[in-house]
């Protein structure tokens, strides 16, 4: 994309009939994206204006952003686009993630329940995002595969063996023929779910926005660009086994009972033995996924936010492990595992 900022400026100008002003440039985390914060006239209000690098991103940001609202899902409402170039102009939903009000909450007396009150409403949310959000979607916008299937869960993998073990572990230990067919057999076992509804992709309290204002209270969801079809389970081990969200194992019992009860309401009822089988290895997956991003982020310079990221997800690890949650029947890959993440 060639997009600068100058283009952004005109097409926010475009859109509200006057000049605009740069107002701060907002950190974008691990995206390839750029945000800026925008003023048309000095009684305006803010806008966020993106520059991505993709056209195809976009395009799926914005076709999701139009069907999920035409859902009654809470996303941002958007202003203006030009999604040849990468660029598209949407509400300013302030700096406050999910994640900075459960810190907050949690800071205060009495304010873990403020925080468990506040997943449980997002956990209700996720499955109308799956399904009814998942009724009609344009799999076409889908731009990085239309399916969260083995190729993809491998890739994740080959990420963590790519970027975390050399950075972190050092020698480390081979993935030799038995390891490799045992993982090849989780693969082709996750490959088996059922994948006839949305999935997020990256359901994680940081892509949550909460401002608290008289318009938009409450949860509202971004970056949901990278979903695709997958299992159910998929956004739920991501959301509950984040080192932001928080969660100890009486509230990850709670909130999957919750998700559930809302499962079966939206009209994709699961029975709750059938669904944990396959819960812990997706958990894995998603963990080994989140490791190697934060290795590979750090990597690439940006050191600081994603170094500080990687103890709490390695202590979330070692805890599964050490209570057998990852025990798949699969002795090779959990010997291995056994080992990196010791």
């Amino acid at each position: 994309m060639t997009a600068t900022l100058a283009d952004l400026q005109a097409l926010a100008a475009a859109t509200f009939g006057e000049p605009v002003t740069v107002e701060d440039r907002l950190a974008g985390g691990g995206s390839g994206r750029a945000f800026y914060r925008l003023r048309a006239g000095l009684d305006g209000c803010a806008v966020i204006g993106v520059i991505a690098r993709s056209a195809a991103e976009v395009r799926a940001f914005l076709g999701f952003t139009r069907h999920f609202a035409a859902q009654g899902i809470p996303v941002p409402q958007m202003y203006g686009e030009d999604a040849a170039r990468g660029l598209y102009l949407m509400e300013d939903l302030g700096s406050v993630t999910l994640a900075h009000r459960l810190h907050h909450w949690r800071a205060q007396p009495g304010g873990e329940s403020q925080a468990r009150a506040a997943l449980e409403t997002v956990v209700r949310w996720l499955p109308i995002i799956q399904v009814r959000g998942g009724e009609g979607l344009d799999d076409a916008l889908c731009w990085e595969g239309r399916a969260l299937d083995a190729a993809v869960f491998r890739a994740d993998v080959e990420r963590f063996l790519a970027h975390y073990l050399p950075q972190r572990v050092g020698t480390a230990p081979p993935l030799d023929g038995a390891v490799r067919e045992d993982l090849d057999a989780l693969l082709a076992r996750l490959d088996a779910l059922p994948r006839e509804h949305f999935c997020y992709r990256d359901f994680q309290t940081r892509n949550i926005m909460w401002p608290e204002r008289e318009q938009r209270s409450g949860p509202v969801f971004l970056d949901y660009q990278s979903g695709r079809r997958g299992p159910l389970a998929y956004d739920l081990a991501s959301l509950l086994y984040s080192p932001d969200t928080g969660a100890d194992d009486a509230l990850r019992d709670r909130l999957i009972a919750v998700y559930l009860v809302a499962l079966g309401e939206c009209g994709a009822a699961v029975d709750r033995a059938e669904f944990m089988r396959e819960f812990y290895p997706l958990v894995l997956i998603r963990r080994l996924q989140a490791l190697g991003a934060y290795a590979q982020l750090a990597g690439e310079g940006r050191q600081g936010a994603y170094l500080e990221r990687i103890p709490p997800a390695l202590a979330t690890l070692r805890d599964l492990q050490a209570r057998g949650r990852f025990r798949f029947g699969l002795p090779a890959l959990e010997r291995w595992l056994e080992r990196v993440i010791g």
